[in-house]
């Protein structure tokens, strides 16, 4: 009889161990190939496991939330019946046969959170015939509320892609497979060794073979202690080899734009060290060759593009909005000469004490939640017919990228000091460029503020993040005529808005709000000292 082991998976980069969340089966019963029998959960996604085969669960090694690490077995599916046995002989006959027979490995996609059946593809990282290491993404999945990028369970060469780019998944569906293979196994068993074996020497010149290596530097015993290993599991990677082979050091930011941008390694040849400039500069031809082609194409033809899973998202949440609440933008101005001056004076000290920036947006959201205090109506929400009126100050921070918004959120920001809340603010934009961002990360927010400033937006009505009852939008500062003592002055002028659901929040108290606002910004010294 037939057993194999259920283990845990790759689940992205950096992610080490995970929780048991729930077993859906239990030990003895029966299970159908492609059966969910588990859901495992980490601090960045929930992800469920799916039986390879039919047969009985035999084994169960870890309960519910229990802790367990990357390849760690958490059962045992046992195949019963003669048709079972019948794949096991052909399966060893096969072997017998074909020595040279590979595993193949389907790439599946997973749970992707409660209420998600389906995903769209946004980029394949790899390509077919590219070889893949274990932990490396392989593909990039959007859904309306999460991006999230599928990683090799283990090493391999991608042979075949079943779904294009913004093609439709579903939940469970096999998208691609790989061919397993062991990339420089061999190089990672022989570490202590002095020299290399002839294995990894044969693994080495195998590879060289395709690339422009040094070939003095092969033909000679390469010491394992001197070749950096910077590959996943302590394995060498091309940009390893290229830069023992040819003396190169490739700074980080360069080896991430290299891998991003799929650049040549071997145009650079000096013997120095190797910056995201350099990379840079050797993209520039092919970014022109891109930049004519793409114009070339708008001038001739139409181009239809599907709406992402994310922004189908964003436009379903506005115009929920619009249906549900009653919504209504009241405007002031804001003299901003007094947090410029301080911002200045104190920029240096501050960047050297806290390493990070001292912005606007830390004035703003500690002004906001103080007058937030003063009228709760507007840190509330409307549920039902009751009025939900919120203790805590959990504050939405607009971030806008190339994918679209994101709103994550500060939570406690109440409690924090003007560092903490550049630090987060400076935290979360680094995840939005870098799509790390998650639902548990923008969900539950009481009132956001949406910066258009940044944009050069002089004036704009922002809408509500339902089921939240306000919203702050800043906007540019521009130098305007100001009447002091009776005299017109330039100061540098801020117009500001405040969207309000007018079923929750009056016209009063959204004015008092701004004015409030208003008072504080251009007095900074009440914020700083709580008058």
């Amino acid at each position: 009889m037939k057993k194999i082991e259920i283990q845990v998976p790759s689940l992205g980069e950096s992610i080490t161990e995970a929780t048991v969340a729930k077993w859906f089966v239990k030990k003895g019963d029966k299970v159908n190939k492609d059966q969910v029998l588990l859901e495992l959960e980490t601090d960045k996604v929930s992800q469920e496991i799916y039986a390879a085969e039919s047969g009985t669960l035999l084994d169960v090694f870890f309960q519910e939330g229990e802790d367990v690490n990357i390849g760690d077995t958490l059962g045992a599916i046992q195949f019963l019946g003669q048709e079972a046995m019948s794949k096991e002989e052909n399966k060893e006959k096969k072997d017998e046969n074909n020595n040279d027979s590979k595993a193949i490995k389907e790439v599946i996609v997973p749970s992707l959170g409660e209420s998600i059946t389906e995903a769209t593809i946004g980029k394949w990282m790899k390509s077919i015939g590219q070889e893949v290491a274990k932990g490396e993404p392989l593909v990039e999945i959007e859904t309306d509320k999460v991006t999230q990028e599928l990683y090799a369970e283990d090493n391999g060469v991608l042979i075949e892609v079943f779904f294009k780019v913004q093609e439709e998944v579903k939940i469970g569906e096999v998208i691609a497979r790989l061919e397993l293979k062991d990339i420089l196994e061999n190089s990672k068993k022989n570490l202590s060794s002095e020299i290399l074996n002839k294995e990894e020497k044969d693994t080495v010149n195998r590879i060289a073979s395709n690339t422009k290596l040094n070939t003095e530097v092969l033909d000679t015993d390469l010491d394992p202690t001197v070749v950096k290993r910077t590959g996943i599991g302590n394995k060498v990677t091309m940009l390893d080899l290229v830069e023992f082979s040819n003396d190169l050091t490739f700074s980080p930011a360069a080896k991430k734009s290299i891998r991003e941008k799929k650049l040549n390694i071997n145009d650079h040849h000096s013997t120095n060290r190797v910056t995201k400039l350099d990379s840079i500069e050797k993209m520039k031809t092919f970014s022109q060759i891109e930049k004519r082609s793409v114009n070339e194409l708008s001038e001739n033809t139409d181009v239809s593009k599907p709406l992402t899973k994310l922004r189908q998202s964003i436009a379903s949440r506005l115009k929920q909005a619009q249906n549900t609440a009653a919504m209504l933008t009241t405007f002031n101005e804001i003299n901003m000469l007094k947090i410029i001056e301080i911002r200045n004076k104190y920029k240096v000290q501050f960047l050297d004490k806290y390493g990070v920036k001292l912005g606007f947006m830390s004035f703003f959201t500690k002004a906001a939640i103080t007058v937030l205090k003063e009228i709760p109506e507007i840190n509330s929400e409307i549920k039902g017919n009751s009025i939900i009126y919120k203790n805590r100050y959990d504050i939405g921070i607009a971030v806008g990228t190339e994918r679209g918004l994101y709103v994550p959120i500060i939570r406690n920001a109440d409690r924090m000091s003007f560092s903490n809340i550049e630090e987060e603010i400076l935290k979360y934009g680094k995840m939005a460029k870098d799509n790390k961002l998650t639902m548990e990360h923008m969900k539950e927010g009481t009132f956001t503020i949406s910066n258009g400033g940044v944009y050069g937006s002089m004036l704009s009505t922002p809408i509500l993040n339902t089921p939240q009852s306000g919203i702050l939008g800043l906007h540019n500062i521009v130098k305007r005529p100001w009447v002091v003592n009776d005299k017109i002055e330039i100061r540098p002028i801020m117009y500001v808005a405040l969207t309000y659901d007018h079923r929750i929040v009056d016209g009063k108290e959204a004015v008092t709000f701004l004015v409030r606002v208003k008072e504080i910004i251009e007095n900074p010294e009440q914020m700083m000292f709580d008058l």
